[in-house]
């Protein structure tokens, strides 16, 4: 094998193939990056549960093969190349890379390619999906931070992605709070399917940059995000997704509408007395132009008043400070609406600025108040 390329090229693609890679591994050939030329360079890294191949545009290939070596340490050496032109190769004796850059030379150890565990791909000619970029992002940033991180039920670790109706849907739950995105979708078969949140976090690093569309395809197991450059494939997460439409309070107590950066802003600034966030909350007072918002903590009291549009009941209620600032967080929108249903039931938050994303949010019982 030996081949020539652009250095911030490779090491682009060595940072998105790592993003498959972990760590550490009892099996030491999981901590590598397989490096294969044939007709392109591909990338490939994984964990078995999620892999991700990538293609690096080469300028000169002189040899075809493969290769396996430790993906930090070969990512380290590439980064911190003296030259923009690489050339690597595997020595004729002992099996090792050589990278050349400049006056720069090393000659790495590596495993034999035979070692690395086969991936199966998903092909891609049924149940293709196609969206862009921005999209997609759009789609997983709005219900990703939404699913459990710890949960003993494996399913609320996953985003179900759901095509109903002419609309694709991103879910997230994790006991505290729900988020739905919508977006519109010319996919005419209904399906339902769960993909791990963190291997959509990882998908959505490495489109962050991107501007083309990005193609998905799934089967009973396994779900394919790629496009012209690279590949993600990822197991799917098995069980019964919950039942999110049955969560939502049929009556309003109380409606208010908020300029939200100010609302994020004083929560943030309030919760300062607050170190440890399972033990005190933030309560809410709601008012007929205002909102009363205060907390209690290791620190001491604070409150202060924000400026709002509220009809109906007044309500006094609590939130974990962390939970409610993420979800408000999320929205991204000037005006934000929260209709409470009750002082211990859901309320919904949501903007008339953007009427395909909505949040629901669990309030806590606070003891200390």
């Amino acid at each position: 094998m030996k081949f020539t390329c652009n250095r911030d090229l490779l090491a682009e693609g060595l940072s998105i193939a790592q993003r498959a890679i972990p760590s550490k591994s009892n099996y030491p050939a999981l901590e590598c990056v397989l490096i294969d030329v044939s007709e392109d360079l591909v990338l490939t890294g994984s964990d078995t549960d999620i892999s991700i191949t990538y293609q690096v545009p080469v300028m000169i290939i002189e040899e075809i093969g493969s290769a396996l070596v430790n993906a930090k340490f070969f990512y380290d050496i590439i980064r911190k190349m003296p030259d923009i032109y690489v050339t690597i190769e595997t020595a004729e004796k002992g099996g090792n890379l050589v990278v050349n850059c400049g006056n720069s030379h090393f000659d790495v150890p590596t495993i034999n390619p035979d070692q690395y565990p086969k991936i199966s791909f998903l092909e891609d000619n049924e149940n293709i999906l196609e969206l862009p970029a921005s999209t997609l992002k759009t789609l997983i940033k709005q219900t990703a931070f939404a699913a459990s991180v710890d949960s003993a039920r494996m399913i609320l670790r996953g985003v179900l992605i759901e095509n109903a109706d002419d609309f694709l849907k991103f879910v997230a739950i994790d006991g505290y709070r729900l988020a739905v995105k919508s977006s519109p979708s010319a996919y005419s078969e209904d399906f339902r399917i769960v993909v791990p949140a963190k291997v959509l976090i990882e998908l959505s690093k490495i489109i962050e940059k991107s501007e083309s569309d990005v193609r998905f395809c799934f089967s009973e197991n396994q779900v394919k995000f790629y496009d012209n450059s690279f590949s993600l494939v990822s197991g799917l997460l098995k069980g019964e997704f919950p039942n999110y439409n049955s969560l939502f309070p049929e009556e309003s107590k109380c409606v208010m509408t908020v300029k939200n950066q100010t609302f994020i802003d004083t929560i943030e600034r309030v919760s300062l007395v607050i170190v440890d966030d399972k033990k005190w909350f933030v309560d809410l007072k709601t008012y007929p132009d205002q909102v009363f918002i205060c907390a209690t903590g290791e620190y001491g009291k604070a409150h202060e008043t924000v400026s709002a549009d509220i009809s109906g009941q007044e309500v006094l209620i609590s939130f974990k400070e962390k939970i409610l600032v993420e979800c408000l967080k999320a929205i991204e929108k000037e005006n934000i609406t929260v209709t409470f249903s009750s002082e211990s039931g859901p309320c919904i938050i949501t903007s008339e600025e953007d009427d395909s994303y909505f949040i629901l949010l669990m309030p806590v019982k606070n003891k200390s108040r």
